[in-house]
């Protein structure tokens, strides 16, 4: 490795009112010319200190900065520095923003016609050559960090610094930019040094990820080699080994450091340190749920994807439903759902919305995590199946006349794959957004029903929910399915039309579920409690008619879902938009949080999801499907939280699935609970008592085991998987 730039064991030491503080202790870097660097480590970890450092806005106390052979000790043109916030001048346009920083360096090098054309190049090169004359307040938060980009790049730095460039960003520019970002490092060979708190995207950009400890006297703890070829296509990394190894090894990172050392813990604060006495009555008072039960833990992190199925979360925090049961609690917006996975599984959250199958793959030890479970659903419904809007004209030039059904539907995609494969092409790609998600398994249903066959007729992929539409208008994809308000975008911006509803194929199917690891459940079970109580109320708030308004305004903040209140209306206020030259049409029940029982962790639905699991080849060996709904889905604890506010329960922990077109009367502990239809599009029904005759009636192209197998399981005799134990009883309790 070549010495273009070298950090040689830096040191700053900052002088205060209790003293030297040091910062960084000894930090040695070598850095060489094209390499990309990402920083990454926890706030107050010296991150943006080194980055000032290598910048010249700072000197170091011991060591310095050597680039080119040169000692570091200013700013200078040769070190741009991209910040978070855009740093645009206002009264500028974009073309005057980047024209400035061109004339400072090159007046004296380059002519005003040489200078005019490299203003121009640099512009083009992040994709704004058609805003030359708007003014930074008439663009968007990604188009500003793009022109700061360029203002950069202009300058011809050696090294271009980046001070979490992308962080203010919703999750749809955020892609964009990265992908920009990409190219242009592909095109110029920049050296880049980036700060980021994202772990996808330091693998997905870096060459080499710098691992700060934490500060004080801060270092390096470990350096990590990004070992995946250039350039990168993030929606083949997806399911990459390597990559998810990558990504693995800094979250445990982060996780180890996450943790407080024992040593610290041991020091008590004196009263001086501290910065109030703590009066001991109010800290017991606050360590209290609203019943009366000690919290074993009252300060979470409880993680979210941005959909509009985060409702109950946001809710019960912006509406102080987890204050009122002594629990104060910290949102942690997640951009995928393996990070949900990792993080529940490591213990960087304490628990998150997931999707409904997720808590029964990881107890199977199919999933790569630790064994989970759930005590409460927090919704029905909410997903939708979109086309492209080429895959549907030509869906539509089949001349299929019930385009607007399931069934005439399938048919068109159907004659579409085998135009298609008659032609030579490529098949069809479709996402979804996990493995284990009920969008995989209806996807599946309904291309299964309509005689095509997912694993061989089309590709399937997964992509996160929030970089769905981009996938969509890159052509990458030809078709998803995924939760809102990503459907809605996708048509209301022209680039698709919605086939279909999740809950046309299966009505009222289950979709999120309130999730933790097991042993989180067994050392914490009173604040278990006071979570599910309080999401709960929450989503008993969010299904009252006259709070919807408010929901999709609370969601619509950029710390949570980050998109337009009027996309989000859409289908929260009880209307769908199927396509944008289509008025939106009535779906009372697209998203249903309280109502129908919503809540209740059926472990029918958990079998429905088992079934699916042998049916498409993820579960091969022949567990005892009614023991793993029994260990993972866990109505014993919702009942508990019902009971403190006196709702009525459903008698059973299961019903029958696809038996009722219209609303019917179960069975409650105190009088008859009104339960929404449950139909199936092709009109099967699912009978929780006989989940392997359930699978003898279905069409199946890649059973992972045989059904007498399944049929003659023993569980007790055998591990879950060569690396996994079984989840006992005790454990999920």
């Amino acid at each position: 490795m070549n010495n273009y730039l070298n950090i040689d064991h830096v040191s700053i030491t900052f002088p205060t009112d209790n003293g030297p503080l040091n910062v960084l202790n000894d930090v040695d870097l070598k850095v060489s010319q094209g390499e990309f660097i990402s920083l990454i480590g926890h706030s107050g970890c010296g991150k943006s200190t080194v980055l000032n450092i290598v910048a010249g806005l700072l000197n170091a106390t011991e060591g310095g900065v050597i680039l080119e052979e040169k000692e570091v000790t200013e700013p200078g043109p040769d070190r741009a520095v991209v910040f978070q916030n855009h740093s645009l001048l206002p009264w500028l346009t974009v073309y005057d923003n980047v024209r400035l920083a061109v004339d400072q360096v090159f007046k004296k090098s380059k002519s005003k016609e040489e200078r005019h054309r490299w203003t121009l190049h640099n512009l083009e090169l992040v994709h704004m050559s058609h805003a030359l004359d708007r003014k930074p307040d008439e663009i968007s938060g990604g188009m500003k960090q793009r022109v700061g980009i360029a203002r950069a790049l202009a300058m011809e730095p050696k090294v271009l610094l980046m001070d979490e460039p992308f962080g203010a960003l919703d999750s749809l520019t955020r892609t964009h930019m990265q992908d920009s970002l990409m190219e242009i490092q592909a095109r110029l060979n920049n050296t880049v040094i980036m700060i980021t708190h994202d772990v996808d995207e330091a693998v997905l950009l870096s060459d080499r990820i710098i691992m700060m400890t934490n500060g004080p006297s801060a270092t390096i703890g470990e350096i990590l080699n990004v070992d995946l070829p250039k350039p990168r296509n993030r929606l083949a990394l997806a399911e990459n080994p390597v990559y998810n190894h990558y990504r693995a090894e800094v979250v445990r990172f982060l996780h180890e450091r996450h943790q407080q050392p024992e040593e610290e813990k041991a020091q008590p604060k004196t009263e001086a340190e501290s910065d109030t006495v703590v009066d001991l009555s109010a800290w017991l008072k606050s360590s209290q749920s609203a019943s009366g039960k000690t919290l074993e833990k009252d300060q979470l992190t409880l993680g979210f994807i941005p959909l509009t199925d985060c409702a109950p979360l946001v809710v019960a925090k912006e509406k102080g439903f987890f204050h009122q049961q002594g629990l104060n609690v910290e949102l942690s917006r997640e951009n995928s759902w393996a990070n949900i996975r990792d993080k529940v599984g490591i213990g960087m959250l304490d628990g998150a919305q997931m999707l409904a199958a997720m808590p029964l793959a990881s107890a199977l030890g199919v999933s790569g995590s630790v064994p989970m479970i759930t005590a409460m659903s927090l919704d029905l419904n909410g997903n939708g199946i979109t086309v492209s809007k080429d895959i549907y004209q030509r869906m539509v030039a089949t001349g299929e006349t019930e385009l607007d059904s399931l069934a005439g539907s399938g048919r068109a995609l159907k004659q579409v794959i085998e135009e298609n494969r008659a032609a030579g092409g490529k098949p069809l790609m479709f996402a979804t957004v996990f493995p284990y998600s009920s969008h995989n398994y209806l996807l599946r249903y309904w291309l299964a029903a309509s005689g095509i066959d997912p694993d061989n007729d089309i590709q399937l992929t997964v992509v996160p929910p929030p970089q769905m539409v981009n996938y969509l208008q890159a052509g990458v994809i030809s078709g998803f399915c995924v939760g809102e308000p990503w459907n809605t975008l996708a048509v209301c911006n022209g680039l698709g039309h919605t086939l279909a509803a999740s809950y046309d194929i299966w009505n009222n199917h289950p979709e999120k579920v309130f999730g933790v690891a097991s042993s989180w459940a067994a050392a914490n079970p009173n604040t278990h409690q006071a979570v599910i109580t309080a999401l709960i109320k929450a989503c008993e708030w969010i299904d009252q008619p006259q709070n919807r308004k408010e929901v999709c305004e609370l969601l619509s903040q950029g710390r949570y879902v980050n998109a337009p209140q009027e996309i989000l209306e859409k289908s929260m206020l009880g209307t769908f938009q199927f396509s944008r030259d289509e008025a939106a049409v009535e779906r009372a029940d697209f998203n249903v949080f309280n109502r129908y029982s919503a809540n209740f962790p059926w472990r029918s639905h958990a079998l429905w999801f088992l079934t699916q699991m042998v049916r498409w080849g993820q579960l091969r060996d022949p567990f005892d499907l009614q023991r793993i709904a029994k260990l993972v889905y866990q109505p014993e604890i919702y009942r508990k939280a019902a009971a403190s506010l006196s709702i009525d329960l459903p008698q059973s922990d299961s019903k029958p699935e696809g038996v009722h077109g219209e609303a019917w009367q179960l069975a409650g502990e105190q009088q008859n609970l009104t339960m929404g239809s449950d139909l199936f599009f092709d009109g099967k029904a699912f009978d929780p008592e006989q989940p392997i005759d359930y699978l003898t009636g279905q069409p199946v192209s890649n059973l992972g085991c045989s059904l007498e197998a399944l049929q003659q399981a023993n569980p007790s005799k055998r591990s879950l998987s060569p690396d996994t134990e079984p989840l006992t009883e005790e454990a999920s309790q």
